[in-house]
């Protein structure tokens, strides 16, 4: 999709802004609410997790606008037309989530130190003297695997550490360990994605696997995953939302089904990272039917 296509501003935003992606994190974090006693500060995370996630996507997208491959992207074609206005909004943003985020850094700086060290690495801005990127992402297979980590710490092992009433490590890990084969398969869907400018030595899914095996692998991590959710979800009493998961699933199933190589900011950009927002609303929706 070409990006004159994608006329409406409101999706530019959402999509090259990161907004969408952003709201993803919130709506992730919110899930996990579920599982606690008392989710006040869950839910004061997750808004400065929004903010901190827009802020971090921004920064990495600014400082990229440098590289010479920048053209090329409609994403940061689009930044570099609002480079003013995206420095403005992602300084605000970052300094809102920090303000938020202080008063909670005692009960979790033992598991956000370790993720915001392995995220800077692998989203490091810094470029050799050539103009190519470096960092963790450049490391053979830990592309999507690292994606789904600390998507999976930020959105579930954070939160937890925030219940008032607490939990065993055993168990925020455990339950850690349960939001990653969602993650993992649509980071994969995203390496299919990328496969036309993934450099061969990061040896991504696709690239090792084809198109077909890669498919096959995030479905197999979708089921997985669904299967976690729904016996979970029925341990803790929720049977209408153990049903209603079901949904968010199948509309996973159907995108990694039909996911092509291709750079469609609609396909990638809002529908398969509306995953993140779907299951977490289907889960919601189920919860609320009782």
């Amino acid at each position: 999709m070409a990006e004159d296509e994608l006329r409406s501003p409101v999706l530019r935003w959402l999509i090259f802004g990161h907004l969408w992606v952003a709201l993803a994190v919130a709506a992730q974090t919110l899930q996990t609410t579920l599982w606690l006693h008392e989710g006040a500060l869950a839910r004061r995370y997750a808004l400065a997790g929004f903010l901190g996630a827009f802020a971090a996507y921004g920064v990495t997208r600014l400082a990229r606008l440098s590289a010479p491959e920048a053209p090329e992207y409609i994403n940061l074609r689009w930044y570099e037309r609002n480079r003013r206005l995206m420095h403005v909004l992602v300084g605000l943003a970052g300094a809102a989530a920090f303000v938020l985020m202080w008063p909670l850094w005692p009960h979790i700086w033992r598991v956000m130190v370790p993720a915001i060290v392995v995220t800077f690495f692998y989203v490091t801005p810094f470029t050799t003297g050539k103009g190519h990127g470096i960092g963790l992402r450049t490391v053979p297979f830990l592309k999507a695997v690292l994606i789904a980590m600390i998507w999976s710490v930020v959105a579930v092992a954070v939160p937890l550490h925030l219940d008032p009433v607490g939990f065993s490590p055993f168990t925020i890990i455990g339950l850690t360990c349960m939001r990653v084969p969602l993650i993992l398969a649509l980071a994969i869907l995203f390496d299919i994605r990328d496969m036309a400018t993934d450099d061969p030595s990061l040896r991504t899914v696709p690239l090792v696997f084809g198109i077909r095996g890669a498919k096959l692998i995030a479905l197999f991590l979708l089921m997985c995953s669904a299967v976690f959710e729904v016996l979970f979800l029925r341990s803790l009493g929720y049977s209408a939302a153990s049903w209603t998961i079901l949904a968010g699933y199948a509309f996973a199933v159907v995108l990694a089904v039909c996911a092509k190589p291709r750079r469609d900011p609609i396909y990638y950009g809002l529908l398969v990272d509306g995953v993140m927002v779907a299951i977490p609303l289907c889960v919601a929706a189920g919860v609320w039917l009782g």
